[in-house]
């Protein structure tokens, strides 16, 4: 039998041969690539390479536990307490009568000639942990261990082959040649160091004092070493000179690779060397430092070889394959006008596209004396056809420029963006080989992801939003967008050639750029070929809604709200803190207001805390609120808006309806509040009906994983606590936390995976399960999980999913167990009846006797939601609007 590594492909004729590989090679890169099971047919992924070997002798055991009790047939475990079966084993008995201590059920030992019972679940565990230590199936009670009825001879044929255990697998390492082994634990000793500065965010000078005293203490032990050799010669027999004790302790120390290799003046004995053994032997693309005048300097980060190495290094390649299309839908940038227009990518050749990001990011505390002193301005880039569920992880997001601030004032973005222009524009000319195709690819910059100041001040218009034209998709101003709204057509949209007018008006007479909302030209614009700033600066959803209008509203609403006495701040505030926050929730769980931001017209917060108020907010406080409240209307409304905004996919129609809700809520907000004065980011929203046309869905294009990326550099900071030459200890780090991605055996992580599995009877599922599982196999057991992640979402039991759609309600089902059979993952799901309550803008669910089994691709939306327990009635709030699937 031939074993195949998942990671690298590489072959093995036995599975110790495999799992030492493991060991050897992508072990130490766990943290980023989760090490898979060995075995094809099992998704499990461990994040420690003893997590996989517990793993094994846990799920994958090389004798069937049959053989223990009985001469044919699996073992069943049986509950004394309660119908529950499946195959035996002892993690499948604890975990499974624990259930029933944390119900206060009297509880009996389970091994044979053990008379203990308690109903304490610590009293349970301490006496067997005590009282039990052996792992054989062969002592439990036979009550609880019987052969299945059904004699399930398959399991034993499954599981028949001879392995070596466990704790024998790493014995077949010397069979590996001596210098490559030796090679192969330098190459591990070098990435531990890589993974302790560039994952771990560990200090040079730390990294060294662990050095240094690791080899005193090697060093240290000699004298022990040789005592202990020679106790063991002497014990056998064997008479040996001083003189060869000596040989044999030497060679014994040399043989320790971590001290050879840190020694003094050996290759990894400094943090100089070390740098430079990475720089020689990893796939890294250094920063290089561009002066803008005498110390003034930029970091680059030359785009075009990193480019080269992303393709060389990973199966981006066949990631970009993946990228979603849909017919009259758009799903990602490729069905917007914007990409169709755009005479390069267009083509229908493979194309790189670019989506850049710029912003800037406070090094120091924002409230200490040395703010703004090292503010930096990154700048990072993406490729844009790269899938959602990929592009989202950070270490896809790659490093452009990084810049001081009041040298970017200084200079311009001429100055600070022409190493990264020159480079894109022959990208556009004559493109990038690609090894893996043998030829070259072209590409350009499809579009810059920034808030509304920094799009304004790339892209060439007024960064003043007080008054005059103040958008970069019409003309109209700020005193107009109070009157009239986008869909009235009341105001003059941009175009390619007026802006282009309007720029060469404004370099000749400065005094029209208020009027015409440009004050020059866009250096993209005009670098770049296949790049206009009318086309390339999308509206940013993170900025606009969830940190503009969501927290303005919600102060200007729940302020209202108090003085009409529905509820007090504090009863608001209880609800906020005591709420049963569940799985994202409580990650993202909203902080309790002040009074000040009350009054101060807005609550704050950041984007991922605004939404989750909102979106729970009629789960805390609705009960509180009359039906048919204008100002409730208000805030619902707003709901449903960000609902739609955060939607990945559109139809014509969903755009069409996302142009009425906004409208509807702007008329409210006014009706509600007529001495509100809307803010340019209300009239930015219209216009994202017509934009998610132009773009795709705005939520691919928006800013919320690029400022994710900043917490990297800020980490750096934090632990160097050095700002001299700041940037360029910055752009080091991220290029050596770049290369330890790109050696690692794979830079995305696998599709699913799932970090504990558990054996199931298919005979004890529910009957619409065992008929889904007969269609994918004969096998009469199979695996489950509590918890499964496919593509970057994570599925828990408990959590809802919707699986369809009635009268034209979405219809859902809470995941009841997760099975895992032939590498596919089923839900099977106790069916809900769904209502919707207009006054929450929410679902209330109704449990049905029934079961239904789904699969990721069939479902409505892919995101579980949680669902609470409010007044007796259990309510589930949408994240996003759902688009129902077309029946086929």
């Amino acid at each position: 039998m031939t074993w195949i590594c998942k990671l690298c492909a590489a072959a093995f004729n036995t599975k110790s041969d495999l799992l030492t590989h493991y060991r050897l090679q992508h072990s130490h890169y766990s943290r980023i690539s989760p090490l898979p099971c060995l075995y094809s047919d099992c998704i499990c992924t461990c994040q420690t390479f003893p997590a996989l070997k517990a793993h094994l002798s846990r799920c994958h055991p090389e004798q069937p536990v049959s053989h223990s009790l009985h001469s044919q047939g699996p073992v069943i475990f049986k509950c004394p307490l309660c119908t529950f079966q499946q195959p035996l084993s002892q993690s499948a008995v604890f975990s499974h009568l624990r259930r029933h201590l944390k119900n206060h059920e009297t509880v009996q030992c389970p091994y044979k000639d053990c008379s203990y019972a308690t109903n304490v679940y610590s009293s349970f565990n301490t006496h067997q942990s005590r009282e039990h230590q052996a792992d054989l199936v062969a002592d439990f009670q036979t009550e609880i261990a019987s052969e299945d009825p059904c004699n399930l001879a398959s399991a034993s044929e499954e599981t028949s082959e001879e392995c070596p255990g466990p704790s024998r697998e790493l014995e077949n390492a010397d069979h590996v040649e001596t210098v490559s082994l030796r090679n192969q634990l330098k190459k591990y000793v070098s990435s531990l160091f890589l993974k302790m500065q560039a994952i771990l965010h560990i200090s040079d000078t730390a990294t060294q004092e662990i050095v240094d005293h690791l080899n005193e203490v090697f060093s240290l032990s000699e004298p022990l070493i040789k005592e202990a050799v020679h106790d063991v010669l002497t014990k056998n027999g064997h008479c040996i000179s001083e003189s060869a004790l000596s040989e044999v302790v030497a060679a014994i120390m040399d043989c320790n690779v971590l001290s050879t290799s840190t020694c003094k003046g050996a290759e990894l004995s400094s943090s100089k060397r070390r740098k430079t053994f990475i720089e020689h032997n990893y796939p890294c693309v250094m920063p290089v430092e561009y002066q803008l005048e005498p110390g003034h300097a930029s970091m680059y980060v030359p785009i075009l070889s990193m480019i080269q190495e992303l393709f060389r290094s990973t199966d981006i390649l066949k990631k970009i394959s993946e990228t979603d299309t849909a017919f009259n839908q758009y799903v990602s940038c490729a069905n917007g006008s914007y990409f169709m227009e755009n005479e390069l990518l267009s083509t229908g050749d493979l194309v790189l596209p670019l989506q850049l990001y710029i912003d800037d990011l406070e090094l120091c505390n924002p409230l200490g004396t040395s703010r703004k002193i090292h503010k930096v301005c990154a700048v990072y880039w993406v490729l844009a056809n790269l899938p959602p569920k990929y592009r989202s992880t950070l270490h896809a997001i790659q490093l452009a420029i990084l810049v001081k601030v009041t040298d970017l004032r200084k200079y311009g973005y001429a100055a600070v963006l022409a190493p990264l222009l020159r480079d894109v524009h022959t990208l556009e000319v004559d493109g990038v080989f690609i090894e893996g195709l043998g030829q070259n690819v072209k590409g350009t910059v499809f579009c810059v992801s920034a808030d509304n100041l920094a799009a304004h001040g790339l892209g060439g218009f007024v960064e003043s939003f007080r008054s005059g034209c103040v958008c970069r998709f019409c003309l109209g101003s700020v005193e107009q967008y109070q009157e009239s709204e986008v869909r009235d057509e009341k105001f003059a949209p941009r175009t390619k050639t007026s802006h282009d007018l309007h720029v060469q008006t404004v370099k000749v007479s400065d005094t029209l750029s208020s009027h015409f909302g440009v004050k020059g030209g866009c250096v993209l614009q005009e670098s770049l070929d296949y790049f206009h700033a009318l086309t390339g600066f999308p509206p940013d959803i993170l900025h606009d809604l969830l940190e503009g209008i969501v927290p303005m509203e919600l102060s200007l609403c729940l302020k209202e709200m108090i003085r009409l006495k529905y509820f007090t701040l504090d009863f608001l505030n209880n609800k906020i803190t005591t709420f049963p926050y569940q799985h994202a929730d409580k990650v993202n769980r909203p902080q309790p207001l002040s009074q000040a931001s009350l009054s101060r017209g807005t609550i704050g917060g950041n984007g991922h805390e605004n939404a989750t108020l909102l979106r729970l907010l009629p789960l805390l406080i609705g009960s509180e609120v009359p039906e048919g409240d204008r100002v409730w209307a208000v805030l619902m409304d707003l709901k449903e808006v960000v609902e739609l905004a955060l939607c990945p996919s559109f139809t014509d129609e969903t755009v069409d309806y996302l142009a009425f809700k906004i409208s509807d809520h702007r008329r409210a907000l006014l009706d509600v509040f007529p001495e509100v004065r809307l803010r340019p980011k209300h009239h930015y929203v219209e216009h994202y009906p017509a934009l998610i046309k132009c773009f795709g869905p705005l939520l691919h294009v928006w800013t919320m994983r690029f400022e994710a990326k900043h917490r990297f550099f800020k980490r750096v900071v934090h632990d160097v606590q050095n700002f001299k030459n700041i940037l360029k200890t910055m752009a080091i780090r991220h290029q050596h936390m770049m290369a330890y991605h790109l050696a690692s055996p794979s830079f995305f992580n696998p599709n699913t995976q799932a970090t504990r599995v558990d054996s199931v009877l298919v005979s004890s599922l529910p009957e619409v399960a065992q008929l889904h599982i007969r269609e994918h196999t004969t096998t009469d057991t199979i695996f489950k999980a509590s918890k499964v992640t496919i593509d970057g979402t994570d599925y828990v039991c408990g959590m809802f999913l919707c699986v369809g759609a009635s009268g034209g309600l979405s219809q859902f089902s809470k995941i009841e167990q997760i099975l895992l059979c032939n590498n596919n993952v089923s839900f099977l799901c106790s069916d809900y009846e769904s209502w919707y309550v207009e006054h929450l803008r929410s679902y209330e669910l109704t449990l049905q006797k029934s079961f239904s089994v789904h699969i990721q691709s069939n479902l409505n939306d892919i995101i579980p939601l949680p669902a609470y327990r409010v007044d007796g009635a259990l309510i589930l709030t949408p994240k996003r609007f759902i688009l129902v699937k077309q029946q086929s």
